[in-house]
């Protein structure tokens, strides 16, 4: 029987907030630059919700030099945009479209509600301006939620197992997970995981601003400090959109073309609660059975966790299930010898279905860089979270292993761990 091969990431590629580069990804989450601001999509004078992080300027000819006009004409803004991550993330790991053979390669993307942006302005079209034309020939695509994955697929001569999946919060990590497997088995040499979202429109936001159940920050006066994970005064999280994009490979393969190698993913776990529908476990009990089968399964000690990268969405049951949850994973060893848990979504919101991509690509960032990124805007620490969060700004780290936390409505949870390659 064949041996499992190594799985490692070789490329990151980012389309975010001010961030279409890694440079300015990395930059952003290491200095806590958070890139949320004033919502301009559509006019708030009459709406809750005042601040998003949105991306602006978004020129797609930039990293698509080589796309036929007549084609990016038919193609939604999402789709550009994942496509021209991908094609970052292939550039950083220095490959060509060429480089491997097409069939070895695939791509699993992740969003939890793609096209609805684009259903939101046809219908508008359709009803306010009787224009029927939107719903033409081209529109059988442009209104498929699998469009972005396969038109990137095809613009990259990606001739791998190729799927979109849908599974709110979690689904970045389910997209790693699958890539991690499919290289694992020998199935590819090259997996890209992918997670795009384009959340950003009145009635999905009007959906989580519900004043029944609100879980996003009503902030209007200083967006940056909008989202404040376990902080005893959180007021929930913010929004964000955009797409990242993960180059998984085999190990030998990587090392063979002397690629430079971020991380190792070295273990992933993925499970339902079955539990409540609309939030995780708050006691903890099923998020701390998890990461400390997850640890088994990558083949170290809890003592070995350098940092866990936590979902970290500023919402009460969020932040309750995660403490509660790291108390009963270290279960009465003293708190100077549990590892930091940090949270990156006040830089650039809260993107559903990308938010586990752009986890574990800060991650492997840091391990790459040794360096851990600060929680943001962190002033009172909620006593059921009481631990360390980097609160301070970067730190310098021996960061050797990690481990990226999601959660998800559905009562879905999953993690994926990472280390530095011998």
């Amino acid at each position: 029987m064949a041996k499992n091969q190594r799985v490692v990431i070789t490329g990151i590629g980012t389309i975010l907030p001010n961030a279409f580069d890694l440079q300015n990804f990395w930059s952003h989450l290491k200095n806590g630059n958070s890139q949320i601001d004033y919502l301009t999509r559509f006019p708030t004078e009459d709406f809750s919700i005042k601040v998003a992080a949105e991306i602006k300027d978004f020129e797609h000819k930039k990293f698509l030099p080589d796309l036929d006009p007549k084609l990016a004409k038919n193609y939604n803004h999402e789709t550009l945009v994942l496509m021209s991550a991908l094609e970052l993330a292939r550039k950083d790991a220095g490959l060509e479209k060429d480089t491997v053979e097409p069939s070895r390669v695939g791509l699993i993307d992740s969003s939890s509600r793609s096209s609805l942006a684009w259903w939101e302005h046809a219908w508008k079209r359709y009803t306010e301006l009787k224009d029927e034309s939107v719903f033409d020939r081209y529109a059988v695509l442009t209104s498929m939620s699998s469009n972005p994955t396969n038109l990137t697929a095809i613009n990259s001569n990606i001739q791998g197992f190729v799927t979109t999946i849908s599974a709110a919060c979690v689904g970045g990590h389910h997209a790693i997970s699958l890539g991690f497997q499919a290289i694992r088995k020998g199935r590819a040499d090259i997996m890209y995981a992918s997670g795009h979202e384009f959340p950003l429109i009145r009635p999905l936001m009007q959906m989580y601003s519900d004043p029944q159940s609100r879980v996003m920050s009503l902030e209007k006066d200083n967006p940056k400090n909008a989202m404040r994970p376990y902080d005893k005064n959180r007021d929930g999280f913010i929004l964000g959109e955009g797409a990242a994009v993960l180059c998984l490979e085999s190990y030998d393969h990587a090392r063979a073309r002397g690629a430079k190698i971020y991380a190792e993913v070295l273990g992933t776990l993925s499970y339902n609660e079955a539990d409540h529908a609309m939030r995780m476990d708050i006691t903890g009990k099923k998020a701390a059975s998890g990461i400390t089968k997850l640890i088994q399964i990558s083949k170290r000690s809890l003592d070995d966790v350098d940092y866990f990268c936590g979902h970290g969405t500023a919402t009460y049951t969020n932040d309750l299930a995660e403490g509660r949850s790291m108390k009963l994973v270290y279960n009465g060893k003293p708190k100077d010898k549990w590892a930091p848990l940090g949270s990156i979504k006040p830089i650039f919101g809260h993107t559903f279905g990308a938010a586990g991509i752009i986890n574990v690509a800060a991650t492997a960032m840091m391990i790459k860089e040794q360096t851990l990124c600060p929680t943001i805007n962190l002033k009172q620490v909620d006593p059921e979270c009481e631990q360390d969060h980097i609160s301070e700004g970067p730190r310098k780290a021996k960061i050797d292993f990690a481990i990226s936390l999601a959660f998800a409505i559905g009562s879905q949870s999953s993690f994926i761990s990472l280390g530095t390659p011998d």
